[in-house]
């Protein structure tokens, strides 16, 4: 082997400083806020273990090296962002340095040393360089929280370094553990990291070993160490349904697979003419036939099957065919993790994912280059180091503020419902409420059901004074997704800030008219909403001394006491109502359970099957009636009851287990088995 020259790390740290110099006043943006901003796991280095186990629901959840270096970034230099940039770059030089090492042995090797090894150095070095300021690998390293691609990233190719190192001779028991330790590290960075020991034996059976058997019967300790890493893996990704990662999401494999196709061509493409870059490319619309995608799984069978030939053949003079198809492999594998049959719901397309695949590709351009022009190769070299940095610090001036980002994302993706929520989103922290409302209104019509952006198209209503239309908005994210909790938060601080109104309104037709018993009942209704129910009891009480006949004032008085354990009072207040009104059913329902609540099961019974003879569709009477009779002992009632419940809400789990429990009671335990699995059905459903 040549010595190895020490100006190299010079120049590669010279052109990564200038191709990156732009990105160290870039905010944190997106997936920033979760992996650092609001990551309390980072906030210590000690204990450390809850540094390396960070919770699941975050970006570096299960990413343990990740959250750690995101720990020490913080107890360096706190939440300022330039720090974040500057071990990415770090991070970035580094890698580009082991392929760096990678490529020059691999020339270096008796299969090609003879045709490469007089210019191994040199044509290591474009490759280092190229890779490295491609601007199709901005995204990985300006945007921090893809740091889990760049330690990956790095780890990977340390892990085939430290073996090419190994099998040089020397000291190589210690060079293949530095080798099983970076790949513990890498996977303990990112799941992809998964294909590392895939890689380490195609390398040794393409450069080292010759054949498969061979690379197994010298290096099998090797390789179970390696393996090894496989166990951590499984255990880092429990809870990955998380991040929308596998199946049952709502897209299915052959359906993700056509998507990927498209995607995997994309990725080729960028690599060789990297315009447009788009930093949240969204949803692709699915294919809706083979049909679709059949052009692009066409191009990667074509290119998948030349790198199966390449592989299978046996070594040619220089080594040279079989260097090719190990580099079509580096490129499938690597990518297969993301780009194959598993999906990833919700971004199919992502720049990062080319970061370790992208080396295979600059490669092979700089091979095809040095064998076309051999002669002027380090001028076109240059040539294109000189492009490509250049490309790259024009890219990072699109990451300037998260405003100039995602305008981006929106004018290259305007069907992207993510990147117009955020443009709203980071035109209202720059004080554009107003000019974020149309870019709300774009994200709803192209994803009406993601109540995320209803929540914040309704802030952003309710911060330029729209309260009626925040309202609606939230009254329809709940109506379409009940249990969104966000919606309920806002919603009450929406409603709180029309209490005032209102409360300010009745009051001065109080102060007019203190005789109205209306005006008393509007007041109680809505100091009872505001949770005043002790004033909203005397208001109710005032309206009935002036206005006995007021079923609407006996009832919420009624509901009120009833909530405050004044049973008796509120029997009273609900008899009345219901002579007042006998065609309500609710008052009839609301009667019943204050009867079951005691015990009372006849009177209980009799209340809820007035109400069901005036509303035999009435939920509640019959789910409640069916608690009754069960109480009884009239356990067959109490199965037909809840029988017309699960008819009438048939995707209420616990409908379905208190019928399994009364059926138990009978002795139909098939029925109450069906039942059982019902209920858990339902309850694991999205």
């Amino acid at each position: 082997m040549t010595r190895f020259r020490w100006w190299i790390p010079a120049v590669l740290a010279t052109l990564c400083a200038a191709a990156y110099a732009n990105t160290f006043h870039v905010p944190f943006i997106l997936d920033d806020f979760f992996a650092v901003l609001n990551n309390p796991s980072i906030r210590r280095l000690w204990p450390i273990w809850p540094v390396l186990s960070p919770p699941r629901v975050l970006s570096t959840g299960g990413r343990s090296v990740v959250n750690l270096s995101f720990a020490v970034n913080y107890a360096l230099g706190g939440m300022t962002a330039w720090g974040y940039h500057l071990v990415n770059l770090i991070i970035h030089l580094l890698a580009a340095l082991a392929l760096f090492g990678i490529v020059r042995r691999t020339l270096l090797r008796p299969a090609l040393q003879a045709r490469f090894g007089a210019r191994a150095t040199t044509l290591a070095l474009a490759v280092a360089v190229l890779w490295m300021v491609h601007p199709l690998q901005t995204e990985a390293v300006t945007y921090i929280s893809e740091r889990c691609e760049l330690l990956m990233g790095l780890f990977y190719l340390l892990t085939l370094y430290c073996f090419i190192r190994g099998t040089e001779g020397g000291e190589s028991n210690r060079w293949f553990l530095a080798c099983v330790t970076a790949c513990f590290l890498g996977t303990a960075s990112k799941e992809v990291m998964v294909t590392a020991p895939v890689m380490v034996l195609l390398y040794d059976r393409t450069f080292v070993s010759g054949s498969f058997r061979e690379a197994w019967a010298r290096h099998w300790r090797l390789y179970l160490g390696l393996a090894s890493s496989w166990l951590l893996l499984a255990h880092l990704m429990v809870g990955l349904h998380y991040r929308n990662a596998g199946y049952g999401l709502g897209i299915s494999w052959w359906a993700y697979a056509l998507i990927e196709s498209r995607t995997v061509v994309r990725y080729l493409w960028l690599s060789v003419w990297p315009h447009p870059l788009v930093f949240d490319y969204g949803n692709f619309v699915p294919a809706q036939s083979v049909g679709d995608g059949a052009p692009y799984a066409a191009i990667l069978a074509v290119l998948a099957a030349g790198t199966f030939v390449e592989l299978k053949g046996r070594p040619g003079p220089h080594g040279v065919g079989r260097a090719i198809g190990f580099l079509g492999a580096w490129f499938f594998l690597v990518l297969s993790p993301t780009s194959s049959v598993v999906p990833l719901v919700g971004q199919p397309m992502a720049e990062h994912r080319m970061y370790l695949p992208l080396a295979a590709v600059t490669t092979l351009v700089v091979f095809g280059i040095a064998a076309t022009v051999p002669r002027r190769s380090t001028f076109v070299f240059l040539g294109l180091a000189v492009v490509l940095g250049f490309l790259t610090f024009r890219r990072n001036e699109d990451y300037r503020t998260a405003q100039s980002i995602w305008a981006d994302v929106v004018a290259k993706r305007p069907r992207n419902p993510r990147g117009q929520t955020n443009l709203a989103l980071a035109l209202i922290d720059d004080g554009k409420t107003a000019d974020a409302i149309p870019h709300f209104l774009a994200a709803l019509r192209l994803d009406p059901d993601e109540p995320i952006i209803r929540n914040d198209y309704a802030a952003a209503l309710l911060d330029i004074g729209h309260v009626d239309e925040a309202i609606a908005q939230l009254q329809e994210t709940l109506r379409r997704a009940p249990d969104f909790a966000p919606a309920r938060k806002t919603l009450g601080l929406v409603t709180q800030h029309r209490f005032r109104a209102d409360l300010e309104h009745i009051q001065v037709a109080l102060a007019a008219h203190p005789d109205d018993p209306a005006a008393h009942v509007s007041f109680a209704q809505l100091l009872a909403d505001m949770g005043r129910r002790d004033e909203a009891i005397t208001h109710y009480q005032q309206a009935l001394r002036l206005d006995p006949s007021n079923a609407t004032a006996h009832y919420n008085l009624a509901n009120l006491l009833a909530e405050y354990g004044r049973d008796d009072e509120a029997l009273a207040q609900y008899t009345a109502a219901a002579r007042l009104a006998p065609n309500d059913p609710r008052i009839q329902i609301n009667l019943g359970n204050l009867f079951l609540k005691q015990a009372h099961w006849d009177q209980a019974i009799a209340a809820y099957a007035d109400a069901l003879h005036l509303d035999p569709a009435a939920f509640e009477a019959h789910n409640n009636i069916a608690i009754a009779f069960a109480n009884r002992g009239n356990l067959a009632q109490a199965t037909a009851h809840l029988r017309e419940a699960a008819r009438l809400s048939p995707l209420q789990p616990e409908i379905h287990t208190e019928l399994a429990e009364i059926l138990d009671r009978q002795g139909l335990h098939d029925e109450a088995q069906q039942e059982s699995t019902e209920a858990q059905r339902l309850r694991v459903s999205p």
